[in-house]
């Protein structure tokens, strides 16, 4: 996997785009305005149309494991770690496209209140939201204390878990000797499930949203990092039967329709709150570590070159996503198509120009704007991702 100073993991680009996909059903589902009374949908959104945490969660393994790789990579090759270097990295990756998107939600969509009615689906309104917090990378508190008020900036809560979780980690892989990281993550994963039963108390926002709580996901992606440059584990991984791979995935999709019942556990849902993201994110990683090195995989998600082409693109359809659906209710809405209790023929065009859109949104900003700032961040790369 790693040429000197190149890495590259085909696989993981394509489940960075299902992990997108899944978000995108979420908030199409939940943001623009629909709603049916059967049965059937009511079943398919509490079980499977509503996952979006669990793609964010699946963003966090994977964001763990590659940061955490490249970082014991760079420490392995050189004997130490370029902090300045890696913050400049990590600057010209995220700031760009975060602050475009930020400017946009706080002063451009804001001047469109007035023209849209009341029931519009999507809330533009800044005015119950802290600005500075999203400002600061801290906007996953805004939610916490202001609740989930205007979700076309709202969104950009995981992006400040990841920047706080960048700003710290080189620190840790720098400071404390490599023979130690293995314990320190197994360490901050059973801190991280010490605050959701002690301090979050079952509480959903703080669960979902809590820095100290979205770190046992990024945790676990740096502890599989930490064994894939151990080469009796990846050996032993490239031997895992086909058979025991098919049984995890199968206990991953079991998992997924229940995982939003963990109350009906009663006077253990705390317990139930707090352990079950480490199982599903130790799912996830199962999954990026044998997609990466098993031998016997059913299937490797870089077979499907559609799919995997889009997966560089994924940190702009994430961004995007919620703007390109705001954009097309907008458009809707003044061209005089009924989207106040909109039929599924609506809702499923909407979603599907709302989809494609998105797409190739993204593949613009990356190539003519966002490209201009990776070519800078690719002169402090140690070790690049090709």
């Amino acid at each position: 996997m790693i040429d000197s100073n190149k890495v590259f993991f085909p696989n993981l680009e394509g489940l960075r785009f299902f992990a997108f996909f899944v978000v995108f059903i979420n908030h199409a589902t939940s943001s623009l305005g629909y709603y049916n009374n059967s049965y059937s949908y009511a079943f398919s959104i509490t079980h499977f149309l509503q996952n979006g945490p669990l793609g964010v969660s699946f963003f966090f393994v994977l964001s763990g494991f590659l940061i955490t790789y490249l970082l014991l990579k760079e420490k392995e090759i050189s004997g130490k770690i370029n902090i300045r270097h890696f913050y400049l990295r990590r600057i010209l990756r995220i700031w760009p496209l975060y602050f475009l998107i930020v400017t946009m939600c706080l002063v451009l969509f804001p001047m469109l209140e007035g023209k849209l009615p009341q029931w519009f689906p999507i809330n533009v309104s800044i005015d119950e939201i802290n600005k500075w917090l999203y400002l600061t990378f801290t906007g996953n508190f805004d939610y916490i204390y202001n609740g989930i008020n205007n979700v076309l900036i709202g969104i950009l809560w995981s992006i400040s878990v990841e920047e706080q979780f960048y700003l710290v980690w080189p620190l840790i892989i720098a400071f404390i000797p490599t023979k130690y990281l293995l314990k320190t993550f197994v360490l901050i994963i059973l801190g991280s499930i010490a605050f959701r039963f002690f301090y979050a108390q079952g509480n959903a926002m703080l669960i979902k949203y809590h820095s100290l709580s979205s770190v046992s996901d990024l945790a676990t992606g740096a502890l599989i990092a930490y064994l894939a440059c151990k080469q009796r584990v990846i050996e032993w991984i490239g031997k895992i039967p086909k058979y025991s791979i098919v049984i995890v995935y199968l206990l991953l999709f079991i998992l997924i329709p229940f995982h939003s019942y963990t109350w009906k556990f009663g006077v253990y849902y705390k317990h139930a709150s707090s352990l079950l993201p480490v199982i599903l994110s130790s799912l996830f990683a199962f999954i990026i570590m044998e997609q990466n090195y098993a031998k016997h995989s059913f299937y490797k998600i870089k077979n499907w070159k559609l799919i995997s082409s889009f997966g560089k693109y994924t940190y702009g359809m994430y961004c995007y996503h919620m703007i390109v659906f705001f954009v097309v209710l907008c458009l809707f809405h003044f061209m005089g198509v009924s989207i106040h209790g909109m039929s599924k023929y609506t809702f499923v065009l909407i979603v599907f120009i709302s989809f494609f859109s998105t797409i190739l949104v993204s593949e613009l900003s990356y190539h003519y704007y966002e490209s201009i700032f990776l070519r800078l961040k690719n002169r402090f790369s140690f070790i690049n991702k090709e």
